[in-house]
């Protein structure tokens, strides 16, 4: 708009603001096109500079100290010498009350913040163009709605009214058009994920098909060396001295070891493509079924395991049996050291209301500033020497929870033994309190 424009310039507006942000924007955006401009901090210091000199406009929000926006418009209207005086509500209030308020206090328009500057100027265009229709004689009998369970006087004359009407009018058609960008913003992200998402399942095919690429093409060669190393191990070692036997026997062990993590990666990416096929699974039956396997593997040690009765879950059978099969393992191994050795499957009630299966033991523990490795592939806490691994069954096992829509964390100390927590998506049912002790003996 021209500042120059003989329609505002010199043209005075009372603004009634509490918020010294808003009244700048205000002062700013209306003395750029021409608008002298009195700002106030309240109703009452409105109220008064509109007396001592008579405005074009007001212009007011309505929630202000000492008297608000509605008390100022009621006060104006009620003056014989400000009552045709357009009064404008610039409000962050928009529900029907809210309307209804304005028309009841004689409000002659109101648009919502936060507002773009072109659109208030524009409004105050219509007001002024309109203001000599403003006269006295325009007030008419008061006319009783109820709105809200609360009966309203309304005493705005037409024009007001259709004034008003015409501003949420509007204000609903700018409150379309939001929601309409929104809307588009929403669907350009939708296509934005889509996309992304079937770039990163092409990834992870591709990483996929990598991985068993690569794993097939060692195998060949592993096997090259193991088979090689075999024979000189059959027939050459009498013609081998000591050191020749070590170099021998490291070939072959880390040959061996190799092969073990080719596999591995062959397993997570097979891990990585499986399909979740639901049942009815009594986790603590299959957890009893895998300590029992592991104390027949070794029936010299002396486990004490605690387990729930029952803790029926929906889950696939297969994943779930080899997510609590690496558990348990790592608890079995990681108490190895323990002359009273100790494992336990327990539920308990999650915070929302999902059932939380804990696996806990008393064994070696690890220091949880390292627990963000915890579940990464071939990420190790404890070294060789203590034990045997390769740092890829807490991998899997949390591959399998997140196929499930579960998550699982864990809680440790060194020394103090290790709890791990976890969900597998659904609610189970049934599970009963109390558990079951039983002590396998030493051989």
């Amino acid at each position: 708009m021209n500042p120059n424009d003989p329609q505002r310039s010199g043209l005075r507006v009372v603004v009634a603001e509490d918020s010294p942000t808003q009244a700048e924007l205000l002062r700013q955006t209306l003395s750029d096109e021409g608008y002298e401009v009195t700002v106030a901090a309240n109703g009452l210091e409105a109220l008064e500079a509109a007396r001592a000199q008579k405005p074009a406009l007001v212009l007011t929000d309505v929630v202000m100290p000492d008297m608000d926006g509605y008390a100022l418009c009621r006060a104006v209207k009620a003056d014989p010498a400000l009552r045709d005086v357009p009064v404008m509500i610039v409000t962050a209030l928009n529900q029907i009350e809210d309307v209804v308020m304005a028309l009841e206090s004689g409000a002659d328009n109101f648009i919502r913040k936060p507002f773009e500057p072109r659109a208030l100027l524009a409004r105050l265009d219509f007001l002024l163009a309109n203001r000599q229709l403003r006269a006295q004689d325009t007030q008419q009998a008061g006319i009783e709605i109820s709105v809200g369970g609360r009966r309203h006087v309304i005493n705005a004359g037409r024009e007001q009214i259709l004034d008003l009407l015409f501003s949420s009018y509007e204000e609903a058609l700018q409150a379309n058009e939001e929601l309409r960008e929104r809307q588009r913003e929403v669907q350009t992200l939708n296509l934005q994920l889509a996309g992304r998402a079937v770039a990163l399942e092409e990834a992870n095919e591709q990483l996929r098909s990598f991985s068993h690429t690569v794993s097939h093409d060692l195998r060949s060669p592993l096997g090259t060396i193991g088979g090689f190393s075999t024979v000189l191990a059959n027939r050459y070692a009498e013609r081998l001295d000591e050191r020749g036997l070590r170099y021998l026997n490291a070939i072959r062990q880390e040959t061996e070891r190799m092969v073990r993590i080719v596999e591995d990666v062959l397993y997570l990416a097979n891990i990585d493509r499986a399909r979740v096929t639901r049942t009815r699974v009594d986790l603590a039956q299959v957890a009893r079924e895998i300590v029992e396997t592991l104390q027949d593997a070794q029936p010299e040690r002396r486990v004490c395991f605690e387990c729930v009765p029952q803790a029926p879950v929906d889950c696939d059978p297969r994943l779930a049996r080899i997510a609590l099969g690496n558990l348990l393992g790592n608890a079995w191994k990681f108490t190895g050291k323990r002359p009273d050795a100790r494992i336990a499957l327990s539920v308990q009630p999650g915070e929302d209301g999902e059932p939380e299966y804990v696996v806990e033991d008393n064994g070696a523990g690890f220091d949880m500033s390292a627990a963000h490795r915890l579940f990464k592939p071939f990420e190790r806490l404890h070294r060789n020497d203590e034990f045997e691994g390769f740092g890829v069954g807490l991998a899997t096992v949390h591959r399998i929870v997140t196929l499930h829509g579960g998550w699982i964390r864990a809680d440790s100390a060194p020394g103090q033994g290790a709890r791990f927590y976890f969900t597998l998506g659904l609610a189970a049912e049934g599970s009963e309190p109390g558990s079951e002790r039983t002590s396998s003996p030493r051989a």
